[in-house]
């Protein structure tokens, strides 16, 4: 039977006793010993896990994208290396996405936290690790609705613009499309960079207008899903897998505690599995078949079979997310096997940033009671089909 008293009182402190969980903050600290206490109920193996990131990602991936005015303008004079230079600039940006720190490491670092705790099994072949992330963000011109859905294809048309500005420099540095007028390729390489530019200057000052936001949905719901998975395992632990349930911080700060703990933790690829819990507190609950904000990634194939097995069960439905990245971004990108699970409203859109679902009052404790039921059975399902010989 769900705990719904404990769920409430879970969500109530962290979105309604703490204003917000904004990363990097002395209220995400706060949040994180709560969760840490928390975690102490049901096992003795937990710690506090201290880390730095940077502030804001905003300005980085604005730089990144003002830095292709630059190339253009070298090559004007030196074509040849504004082509190595862009290519080099655009190499860093696909890593920065990835969640690799490459210029992202020069620059001023705060600190913040994961909240780790385990359940170690008398035989382990595998580890299970279940993963929330606990600060609440921050509400910005580009987190409404509204701009949400469109930012999937202005990303898809910078990484576009960034190729083009680098195709054209090296058109100049070696003499290629000789057939075509020369200051056609410079409208084009202007052009891209142009548009560069724009977004630049858009998400540099879209980052400068943002608001803590207490973050029921997003992610308190998340981690009173976890809470309670924390609970039940602890009640009946599994036999052949460890199991880890990981409260990450920063997560806006393009997901840095989830990269600290892929960093830092000796994880085999190749038996551990991630299961990634986020706004399941408002809409209908999915299972997310595929993820991702440049290249659609699909989840690990033997998560989404067992999911796909016990979901007519708890009436969750699968789906893939396209339009912004979640927690599960960074393990897929490395070649993790990862799942998320997440509710999502009527236009397979997470709901975010809302005036309702922002308090404890729009979180449906029931959902959040619900998603973590799925996600035990998706997880003894998982164990079940490797005893039965049909996992990986």
């Amino acid at each position: 039977m769900v705990n719904i008293d404990q769920i409430r009182r879970d969500l109530m402190f962290l979105a309604g006793q703490i204003m917000h969980r904004g990363a990097q903050t002395s209220e995400e600290r706060r949040a994180a010993e709560y969760i840490q206490e928390r975690f102490r109920q049901y096992t003795a193996n937990v710690e506090l896990d201290d880390f730095h990131a940077i502030d804001s990602f905003g300005y980085l991936f604005a730089s990144y994208y003002a830095e292709f005015l630059a190339v253009a303008l070298l090559a004007v004079w030196w074509p040849a290396f504004a082509a190595c230079y862009g290519a080099g600039i655009f190499a860093a940006y696909l890593a920065e996405f990835l969640g690799y720190s490459i210029f992202s490491r020069f620059m001023p670092q705060f600190e913040s936290q994961n909240v780790v705790a385990r359940l170690l099994a008398p035989r382990p072949e595998r580890t299970f690790i279940i993963t929330a992330h606990y600060d609440s963000g921050c509400a910005s011109p580009l987190s409404h609705p509204g701009v949400l859905r469109w930012l999937r294809a202005l990303h898809m048309l910078v990484i576009a613009a960034m190729v083009l500005v680098i195709a054209t420099c090296i058109t100049d540095a070696f003499g290629l499309l000789m057939g075509a007028p020369r200051p056609f390729v410079m409208y084009v390489r202007w052009g891209a960079a142009g548009y560069l530019g724009l977004c630049a200057a858009g998400l540099y000052l879209a980052s400068g207008q943002t608001e803590d936001i207490r973050g029921a949905n997003v992610n308190a719901s998340g981690v009173a899903a976890l809470l309670r998975l924390a609970e039940r395992f602890s009640q009946n632990p599994l036999e052949n897998a460890d199991v880890w349930f990981a409260a990450t911080g920063s997560h806006e700060a393009w997901m840095a505690g989830m990269r600290h703990l892929l960093h830092t933790q000796r994880l085999d690829k190749e038996h551990t599995y991630i299961l990634n819990l986020e706004a399941v507190g408002a809409g209908s609950l999915h299972y997310l078949k595929a993820e991702g904000l440049l290249g659609v990634m699909p989840s690990g194939p033997e998560m989404v079979a067992a999911a796909q097995s016990v979901a007519p069960a708890f009436d969750v439905t699968p789906g893939v997310l396209r339009h912004v990245p979640s927690s599960a971004h960074i393990p897929l990108g490395r070649g993790y096997r990862a799942m998320t699970i997440m509710a999502l409203d009527e236009n397979r859109f997470p709901i975010h940033w809302n005036a309702i679902e922002d308090l404890v009052t729009g979180v449906d404790e029931q959902l959040v009671g619900r998603a973590a039921d799925f996600a035990e059975a998706v997880l003894r399902r998982l164990e079940l089909d490797f005893r039965r010989g049909r996992g990986a």
